[in-house]
């Protein structure tokens, strides 16, 4: 896929003069002729950090279903980075939802997630209503990832690092896992999700720092590389 998307999509401000970034607030505007290309490009970063038995989006798992929006950033090149998320309810409260994020690993450390992560916290409009925080949903066994996402929230559940038990995020946990993964429970208080990846594995690596603890609790939770947790924060925006 060319740098400029077949110049059928304009681009967002980038904070890079290397890189490209288009957003899509409803991920089906992405044109029906642009789709497997970019899925593929998709796919292929997953392909490259983790251990896929298959892809991970297909034309029956799609993320340019409208209930997706999406970020890509491109070099010259090629793709190499996106983040999928979507926006939902939760018990009356707004929530984000980070459906799946990656990275080339010679794109990382430029930055590209944690610029996903403001777009993402931006777009929600919740600073624009006077919000302080919004409700914030991932799912991973990447002790960098969850320790990137808690990072940016007041309380987290699962507490990972901590005794203290939020209820009320336990709850949220509950009701977000629900709505986004019909039939799928979690195992509490531990927020597990069994079976999560089973398609694809995690590539393990040294951690440091909040990452080497948070990968020794999820060591003790979930040794299984199946299994993901799913956890949920309160997000300053």
């Amino acid at each position: 896929m060319p740098r400029n998307l077949g110049g059928q999509y304009q681009a967002i401000p980038s904070p890079w003069a290397d890189y490209v970034v288009f957003s899509f607030p409803d991920a089906s505007v992405v044109r029906e002729a642009d789709q497997p290309d970019v899925m593929d490009a998709m796919n292929g970063i997953i392909a490259i950090n983790w251990k896929a038995a298959e892809p991970h989006w297909t034309a029956a798992s799609s993320p340019f279903e409208s209930k997706y929006r999406l970020i890509l950033v491109y070099d010259h090149e090629a793709l190499v980075a996106f983040s999928v998320y979507r926006m939902l309810d939760v018990g009356g409260c707004l929530a984000i939802y980070r459906s799946g994020t990656e990275v080339l690993p010679a794109h990382q450390g430029h930055g590209l997630y944690g610029f996903f992560t403001s777009e993402v916290l931006k777009r929600s409009g919740a600073a624009k209503r006077g919000e302080a925080s919004v409700l914030y949903g991932w799912r991973t066994r990447n002790p960098i990832v969850w320790a990137a996402n808690a990072k940016i929230c007041d309380k987290v559940a699962p507490s990972l690092l901590s005794e203290a038990q939020d209820a009320s995020l336990q709850a949220a946990c509950v009701a977000m896992c629900a709505s986004l993964y019909p039939g799928k429970a979690l195992e509490l208080p531990g927020m597990i999700m069994r079976g999560a990846y089973g398609h694809i594995k995690h590539h393990r690596q040294a951690y440091h720092g909040t990452a080497s603890l948070v990968d020794a609790a999820m060591s003790r939770l979930i040794p299984n590389s199946a299994d993901a947790l799913f956890s949920v924060g309160y997000a300053r925006v």
